[in-house]
């Protein structure tokens, strides 16, 4: 009893640092374009996911959170994992609001008998802010139909294809037009890299391989780039400003884990 009580304090400590430390970036105008009430809010519900998670509240994890690959019955799935693999410890590393309706978070997950890494997307839906779980490795595609693709996965496949397209022909302009750059991220940065890919011969190309829709105005891209001597392939979120879709640039998504053991080698 002890022991639980302990975990549980952990996790709420390490929430209320990483609230303090979000909030504390918003008062020197990082990420400003969102008040920091939407971003306490978005942080609120990712901590009452980890920590119902941690408690195994199946239904409550269900409330607060989406799947991004296709699950027949995510209850059964959501029961086996708490079962199996019950979270023992959880920190949210990084936070990055990229509208009042989206977030990028990147969670570090201490398991049973492995250690997780993940950077998900957080979306809101009719007012509840959720994750975004199951963000499998880069080699798992879920393939679009494309006998019957939609209409928001046909503009997303163009957007992508016009900034492939840009990069080809080195105009900066246009591949800026089609990226969300948070407020966060140094322009410089980005436009150096944006003219490195374009300095590249042959210049890369980007090919869609998948398109998962999330919400209306939010989706995970699985992408396809191909260099001269290898290819990548990678996920990234679309979102849609103003009526057009853009990559969020700068925050791929990704999960991986280690297992772990009970005599682990320290090195100091």
């Amino acid at each position: 009893m002890h022991n639980k009580r302990l975990n549980e304090s952990t996790l709420f400590v390490k929430a209320v640092f990483v609230l303090v430390v979000t909030l504390f970036s918003a008062s020197l105008g990082i990420n400003s374009s969102v008040n920091a009430a939407t971003k306490e809010d978005a942080l609120n519900s990712i901590v009452n996911f980890l920590n119902t998670e941690k408690n195994c509240n199946v239904d409550k994890m269900i409330k607060l959170s989406e799947h991004s690959q296709k699950m027949s019955n995510l209850k059964d799935f959501y029961t086996s994992i708490c079962k199996d693999h019950p979270l023992q410890e959880a920190k949210i590393t990084n936070l990055s609001m990229v509208n009042e309706n989206t977030a990028v978070v990147s969670i570090e997950s201490i398991y049973k008998d492995r250690i997780f890494i993940s950077t998900m997307p957080v979306v809101n839906k009719d007012g509840q802010w959720k994750i975004v779980r199951g963000m499998s490795g880069t080699g798992y595609v879920e393939f679009s139909d494309r006998a019957n693709k939609s209409t928001e996965e046909k503009e997303i496949e163009k957007v992508i294809n016009d900034y492939s397209s840009a990069i080809k022909l080195g105009k900066m302009k246009e591949m800026k037009k089609h990226l969300k750059i948070l407020p966060e991220t140094d322009n410089k940065i980005v436009e150096n890299h944006l003219k490195a890919l374009s300095s590249e011969v042959p210049t890369p190309e980007s090919k869609t391989l998948g398109i998962k829709m999330i919400s209306d105005s939010v989706a995970i891209a699985h992408l396809k780039t191909q260099y001269e001597y290898f290819s990548t392939t990678y996920k990234q979120i679309v979102c849609k400003e103003n009526g057009q879709w853009k990559i969020v640039y700068g925050h791929t998504l990704m999960s991986a884990s280690i297992p772990t053991s009970d005599k682990p080698v320290e090195v100091e």
